[in-house]
């Protein structure tokens, strides 16, 4: 069972993909823990298994994904021992998800309102949808009329706005956001990490958050998790980490940030 301080606890998770001498071991013995009202940020590039980690968490994972160990716990129940029923009652209401493209997190053919009723319909039974949809879009500061747009008539930070309001429609406990700004404009970007660091401290969300850039982290994650080739290489509280890093990767992915005015004395080695 979860501790009282912590929301998550992912014990142990090995994710593999293809068999015999063609496994890919995505996921390695991976371990870390969300506490309540924290936001943890798995940082790594591409590859690293930061996302297969993170999709793990509700199965979400590919068809071709073994489970091949581990424990993700949630709740006090093993959400790897659960069925799909079971899971699609906690996906998008006690845990929900924004992902990288809002584009196509959106169905084309739909205005924004009636996608975002829908979660409301499976989820909160009983309320009056039409204003709980325009309290959704008031929180992330949208105006009300948006909800008859369609997405293509929306910015791309719009469409990240709402697909925001629709994963906060149905309070969840967990807020997974993977890579939530790297499709977005620079200007775009910071406006979605304030509204994100502001709505965690609103409503004392939890949040996960995959991302490659250490430049987030240092503004938005209580504590980080670096992996590389699915394994965790380094974690700790993100101060302690951006102070002081020990391992090499760590200290590359931190130069890989840009900079307007470089650190005298030469980069670091390339990656391996």
């Amino acid at each position: 069972m979860t501790t009282a301080d912590n929301i998550l606890e992912v014990q142990n998770l090995s994710v593999h993909f293809g068999h015999g001498d063609e496994t890919v071991k995505a996921v390695d013995d991976v371990s870390f823990v969300v506490g309540h009202g924290e936001t943890l940020a798995l940082v790594g590039e591409s590859g690293s298994g930061k996302s297969i980690s993170a999709l793990s968490i509700t199965k979400l994972t590919p068809r071709a994904a073994r489970f091949e160990g581990g424990q993700v716990m949630f709740g006090g129940q093993n959400m790897l021992s659960l069925s799909d029923r079971e899971l699609r009652g906690i996906r998008g209401s006690q845990i929900s998800y924004i992902f990288q493209e809002p584009m196509v997190s959106f169905n084309p053919v739909y205005t924004i309102g009636w996608q975002i009723e829908e979660a409301l319909k499976l989820h909160r039974k009983g309320i009056d949808r039409k204003v709980e949809i325009s309290h959704l879009l008031d929180l992330v500061y949208l105006p009300d009329r948006l909800a008859t747009a369609y997405p293509h008539q929306m910015s791309g930070g719009q469409l990240q706005r709402c697909m925001i309001a629709m994963a906060l429609a149905c309070s969840p406990e967990l807020l997974v956001a993977d890579e939530p700004t790297t499709a977005l404009d620079v200007t775009v970007q910071r406006e979605i990490l304030n509204l994100l660091a502001e709505l965690s401290k609103k409503v004392n969300l939890s949040v996960l958050m995959i991302t490659h850039n250490f430049g987030i982290v240092s503004d938005l994650a209580d504590h980080v998790c670096v992996m590389k080739k699915g394994k965790i290489v380094e974690e700790g509280q993100t101060r302690q980490v951006l102070d002081d890093p020990q391992h090499d990767y760590t200290k590359q992915l931190m130069a890989a940030v840009p900079r307007l005015h470089p650190a005298k004395g030469g980069g670091v080695s390339p990656m391996k």
